[in-house]
């Protein structure tokens, strides 16, 4: 390879590099905003969050809504973790357990996802975001029915709405979240229990001055 050639390919790796470095940026800032705001941000905002010029974000998302459609696509991805939680289990009650407490994690580790599902409703009214693991869902939920473990007059649907509100609870006070969603869950899988029965609840109870610190923090912190 001549030398005029080995500083193309340099060249060549170098932008290679530069697009994955630049759209990382542009990705995770694109997160961190949707994280805390509701309201979209303008292609230069969201340039200089990402700490790249205009042009730069432009060469590589012709639009915000572009940004939301590969953002929402990457975090989808997080959801393997579910699966593979729940294949992960020996029974059909401890796969829903898998189920519920996995995707609260995957949601508080990412708090962006609640809005991004609402904002790929609007960009396509026909989107099914739990689609792809429709027939597994369902199976799962009927083993654990086969089992005697889980309430016959529940779906899947049932069981991954309730775990998405739990973690979607995402403007709490700092230090905080663990107890109340902890506490919220434990009431939950109760619930779905089909003998009845009943586990102790984690933590301290919640009180009134821990509602009103909630709704203090709401007040300060509230979400754009």
């Amino acid at each position: 390879m001549s030398a005029a050639e080995r500083a193309r390919a340099e060249r060549v790796r170098a932008e290679r590099v530069e697009v994955r470095r630049s759209r990382e940026a542009i990705l995770v800032a694109a997160e961190q905003h949707y994280a805390a705001h509701d309201a979209d941000p303008t292609m230069v905002q969201l340039a200089q969050l990402a700490g790249i010029g205009t042009a730069t974000l432009y060469r590589r998302f012709p639009s915000v809504d572009e940004v939301v459609r590969a953002l929402h696509d990457r975090l989808l991805a997080e959801f393997e973790r579910v699966e593979a939680a729940v294949v992960a289990q020996q029974t059909g009650w401890d796969g829903v357990v898998a189920l519920v407490t996995t995707i609260i994690e995957v949601l508080q580790e990412h708090p962006a996802i609640p809005r991004l599902n609402r904002k790929m409703v609007a960009l396509d009214d026909d989107q099914q975001f739990s689609s792809r693991w429709a027939d597994r869902l369902d199976a799962l939920i009927a083993s654990a029915q086969a089992e005697g473990a889980l309430r016959a007059d529940v779906t899947a649907n049932d069981v991954t709405f309730a775990a998405f509100r739990l973690g979607s609870y995402s403007n709490l006070p700092p230090g905080e979240a663990a107890r109340i969603i902890g506490r919220q869950l434990a009431i939950v899988l109760d619930g779905l229990r089909a003998d009845g029965a009943r586990s102790a609840l984690p933590g301290e109870p919640i009180r009134p001055d821990d509602l009103h610190r909630v709704f203090r923090y709401e007040v300060a912190h509230p979400v754009e």
